[in-house]
């Protein structure tokens, strides 16, 4: 296990985020149980230094046990487009995936969900070109990042954002196109608890 260089020093909130992250993932592939999550948890919102955070990713794979928050540094081999074609069908992205600065979307009757908050984002702006019909288009935004849908023509259908531009030079997510009969959804995080989604 790699040591921390200072285990006095304080931790962030943002390092505690990280943490709850790796752990609820952990939880979801069984290598947690939901106790063991609910303790781990409590234990990294009531830390005050490395020092006490350090065993709590300890024993699970795919960490060094380090606490600092990853970069987002473009791969070598990133795409600049992502385009996502379904039909009556279900998609989703979560977890640690790379965002392209732009995100074709042309679904027919299908769900797609966008999941951005633990992705690596190299960008400053991320559109989103969408052609909808009968399909439903979620998308999840960091923290601190905002969208705007100006240029969305819609039929029969209803765009909810819940995350506008409130101030800042956060991550601007940049939705454009058409939707029919369907629904497009912005927002951050949701909470209760020790859970998020």
């Amino acid at each position: 296990m790699t040591h921390l260089p200072d285990p006095n020093m304080r931790v962030s909130n943002a390092e505690r985020e990280a943490i709850i992250a790796k752990l609820h993932a952990a939880t979801e592939e069984g290598r947690l149980d939901l106790d063991e999550f609910a303790d781990r948890s409590r234990q990294a919102y009531e830390a005050r230094t490395y020092r006490e955070v350090e065993g709590l990713l300890a024993d699970l794979p795919e960490t060094t046990g380090t606490l600092a928050v990853p970069t987002a540094k473009a791969p070598a081999n990133a795409p600049a487009e992502m385009r996502l074609n379904p039909t009556g069908s279900s998609v989703e992205r979560k977890g640690d995936w790379v965002v392209p600065p732009k995100i074709v979307v042309k679904a027919l009757g299908s769900s797609v969900k966008l999941d951005c908050r633990h992705a690596l984002i190299h960008s400053s702006t991320v559109d989103i070109d969408v052609n909808l019909t009968g399909a439903s288009l979620t998308v999840i935004l960091p923290e601190g990042a905002y969208a705007v849908d100006d240029n969305t023509e819609v039929f029969g259908s209803s765009v909810k954002n819940g995350a506008s531009y409130k101030g800042g030079t956060g991550i601007r997510f940049a939705v454009a196109g058409k939707a029919k009969g369907s629904s497009v959804k912005f927002r951050y995080e949701r909470r209760f608890l020790w859970w998020r989604w």
